[in-house]
């Protein structure tokens, strides 16, 4: 016992270790998922795409993140809008509006979280955002041929010799629509084994006993009768097999070993963790049996996914399976009814919405027109989103099937689901050695204001410094704030709200000609924006069959709107253009001037002022900013920390200079962009710098103590920066036609009627009440609302009208 003890008392504290691991994750790593509910799925050019984001932690709101961010990419994966917005009420709410030249097919929409952005990009929302083009006069159906592909999936991860267990499999054609297939398992040898076939959406399963050393392979038709092979997963000598039926407020699991391996397959340990929370754990011993199993009772969790474990003796995960747990406890239901119903042109309806519960709910509605906007086969809404497929990798088909009813049928044929998609938060070898996530991006309490002082010692920095700063919004309101000093050159406070680009005019208490003495640095806090996302397989970019008669609504739409610019534009009266001519010097002339001497001076160049680029603070290094800017000088920024960028112009290296001394790429990337008041760029053959120029000349020019920043003549003396807070929120118009507008005078041409993101309720206002009026054109219309109460739980009610 005594020599028995000490090789027992590892695995004990590694199992010790792995529950407290699993508590400081659930408690100080909570993971976020978002639901984005917009106002419809189809867009033409030029119109404005309306969204609600809905971000929650496990089964509640969330209460952590404070910022959400919103992108918009083209097929390539090119960033083509980034915005960001500020998160109340778990919640928030924006609109991108689509370039009038942008072209069909779709762009890609991805939501995340500052806090999300620690973790796997393959938790963010993402969606595609399909585009008509109103130029295309012929709608082009287009029929390709389905190109169908297998996989498998064995129950518990592994084929084990001479182990019963169960395989899954997933049939999808190259855009991800489910097929239907059946066919034959066979043996190394060609012999017949079982036979099988697709059960829903191109998913089914089967039982299977693999020998030892076999080699399976599956002979499978398609929808067409062409026959396929494909193989199974190597069949493991030894391991276990974990099996798991759902069942009503429970889970029942049977865990079985093979007859090889050695002790640690006959000492296991299963877990249930839900959100992170460990929800159930027990010892399995198999020393004298190949299988055991029990029953994980479910009742008192939450509806959503439930991930099991089986660890080995030694602490080592050797299967796992993920389950769905369905206690239909999820939503509430809203009751919503129109008072006045009209589809005629111009028609006014009324709406009313009454929540009986008295706890408070956050809403989004949108109403638009049925025709002209379609339902694609993977769309989400916030139930499926945040129980179903916020938490599994991979595309789920009609997700939102699974949510319909309570039969039977229904929980068999999402436990397939469960059975052929992945799911992994984490890594178990690294819970097991206390190895916690790297947090580059720490939440903050929404703005920060970010300070750093370079160019001074710390140390002459006193400590009871502070910085006044007055901040001056666009609509000329300002608002002064006192920066306290943090430590060494930093100073900042958080918790600020604000939006568009604001001026900061700053002055030190104590010391007031710092800021002429060093180069003075501000950072709103916002993770930085990236030029391109990893382009995703988004499934087929053309249109089928089924979307034609969207796309048939859509044109005549178009055709309208091209009807009636002429008659509007004659309604607007241009008054004669009066020129006056004259040259004022640009900012940019300013600061050429102020910074350039000798040969740099003046000349063939191209200026980029950076005290006055908004953009340029949120660039990584100068060249990243400079990146496209010139035409034929090709720069690729450095691959990880510590390279250095390559740039070539006309197949010779630019010359580099800093502050008109020469220099090289490395120390120039070192700079803060925030540092840097004045790029030129003269062409190769110039002339300008040491050995003619041949492969061009960059001229870089850093700050300069008060000199660096323009002088403002609301707000003389001080110093000043620019600062990038949220994006501005746009309103939804609605127009009144009882009311005498000279608007109403437009054909309406809406497709999008009635747009509002934040329907608020509580005991006191359990009833809102909306109006809206029809457009010119609509017959039928559909109605979603949309959203949570503060209890977490759910609802999606939707409504054809006609």
């Amino acid at each position: 016992m005594l020599i028995a003890l000490p090789l027992l008392f590892p695995v004990f504290l590694q199992a010790q270790k792995l529950d407290s691991m699993l508590n400081v994750y659930a408690e100080r790593y909570p993971q976020e998922k978002v639901y984005v509910h917009f106002d419809k799925n189809l867009y033409q050019p030029g119109e404005t795409v309306w969204f609600k984001a809905y971000i929650f932690s496990g089964a509640d709101p969330s209460i952590f993140s404070k910022n959400f961010y919103a992108e918009l990419s083209d097929p390539s994966g090119a960033i083509v809008q980034r915005k960001v917005y500020p998160i109340s009420e778990s919640s928030t709410a924006g609109n991108f509006d689509l370039p009038k030249n942008i072209k069909a097919g779709h762009l890609h929409f991805r939501g995340y979280t500052t806090w999300m952005s620690n973790f796997d990009t393959a938790f963010y929302f993402e969606k595609d955002i399909r585009i008509y083009d109103k130029k295309d006069s012929v709608i082009t159906v287009t029929i390709v041929p389905r190109q169908t592909k297998v996989q498998f999936f064995p129950e518990g991860g592994d084929l084990i010799a001479g182990v019963e267990g169960m395989v899954a499999f997933k049939a999808n054609d190259q855009f991800g629509l489910p097929v239907s297939i059946k066919g034959s398992i066979q043996d190394k040898n060609g012999k017949e084994v079982l036979t099988f076939v697709s059960e829903h959406d191109g998913m089914g399963r089967f039982p299977i006993t693999p020998d030892k050393g076999d080699s399976l392979t599956a002979v499978w038709q398609d929808e067409k009768g062409i026959e396929h092979r494909t193989a199974l997963p190597a069949v493991r000598p030894m391991g276990a097999v974990l099996r798991a039926i759902p069942g009503n407020q429970k889970v029942l699991f049977s865990v079985a070993r093979s007859a090889e391996g050695g002790p640690e397959l006959k000492h296991l340990t299963i877990i249930a963790h839900m959100h992170q929370h460990l929800v159930y754990k027990a010892k399995v011993n198999l020393e004298d049996n190949f299988m055991s199993g029990g029953t994980i009772p479910t009742g008192q969790l939450p509806s959503g996914v439930l991930q099991l474990t089986i660890f080995n003796e030694n602490m080592m995960p050797v299967a796992e399976r993920v389950v769905f747990v369905n206690n239909h406890e999820y939503t509430f239901k809203p009751e919503m009814a129109l008072l006045m119903k009209s589809v005629v042109r111009r028609g006014k309806n009324s709406l009313v919405i009454d929540v009986p519960d008295t706890m408070r709910s956050n809403l989004s509605l949108s109403v638009t027109d049925a025709t002209a906007d379609g339902l694609f086969p993977n769309d989400d809404n916030i139930v499926s989103r945040l129980l179903l497929t916020g938490e599994l990798k991979g595309t789920i088909h009609d997700p939102y099937y699974y949510f319909r009813g309570t039969a039977d049928s229904l929980m068999a044929q999402l436990d397939l689901v469960m059975l052929t998609h992945g799911w992994r938060r984490f890594k178990w070898e690294s819970l097991v050695r206390g190895q916690l996530p790297v947090i580059k991006h720490p939440e903050q309490d929404y703005l920060s204001m970010r300070v750093d002082v370079l160019g001074v010692d710390a140390f002459k920095i006193a400590k009871d410094e502070s910085l006044n700063v007055i901040m001056s919004k666009k609509d000329s309101s300002t608002q002064m704030y006192s920066i306290p000093h943090i430590a060494g050159s930093k100073f900042g406070i958080t918790g600020l709200v604000f939006y568009d680009t604001v001026k900061a005019y700053y002055m030190f208490n104590v010391n007031h000609a710092l800021s002429n003495q060093a180069a003075v640095t501000f950072n709103t806090g916002l993770v930085p924006g990236v030029r391109f996302a990893k382009p995703l397989s988004l499934g087929f970019d053309g249109w089928t069959a089924e979307d034609s008669a969207y796309l048939r609504r859509n044109r005549y739409i178009a055709q309208e709107q091209a009807r009636v610019k002429p008659v509007d534009d004659a309604k607007v009266k241009t008054l004669a253009a009066v020129t006056v001519k004259g040259h004022v010097k640009t900012d940019v002339e300013k600061l050429d001037e102020r910074y350039a001497s000798g040969m740099f001076s003046g000349g063939d160049s191209k200026m980029f002022d950076l005290v006055n680029d908004p953009l340029a603070s949120a660039m990584p290094d100068v060249f990243t900013y400079l990146q496209g800017k010139v035409a034929g000088l090709q720069i690729t920024t450095a691959n990880g920390p510590g390279g250095s960028p390559s740039l070539s112009w006309r197949g010779s290296r630019p010359s580099l200079y800093l502050n008109e001394m020469q220099t090289d790429a490395q120390q120039i990337q070192n700079i803060p962009v925030t540092d840097i008041a004045l790029v030129k760029i003269f062409p190769p053959g110039s002339g300008v710098g040491f050995g003619g120029g041949a492969g061009g000349t960059i001229a870089i020019y850093t700050k300069k103590g008060g000199d660096e920043k323009r002088a403002d003549p609301n707000i003389k003396g001080l110093d000043r920066a620019i600062l990038i807070g949220y994006s501005m929120p746009k309103e939804f118009y609605s127009p009144n036609y009882l009311e005498n507008n000279p608007r109403n005078e437009a054909e309406d041409l809406r497709t999008t009627l009635y747009w509002r993101p934040f329907v608020l309720t509580d005991k006191d206002s359990k009833r809102v009440n909306i109006d809206f009026f029809n457009s010119d054109i609509t017959k039928k219309f559909r109605v979603v609302l949309e959203g949570f109460n503060e209890d977490g739980k759910l609802t999606h009610i939707e409504q054809i009208v006609q």
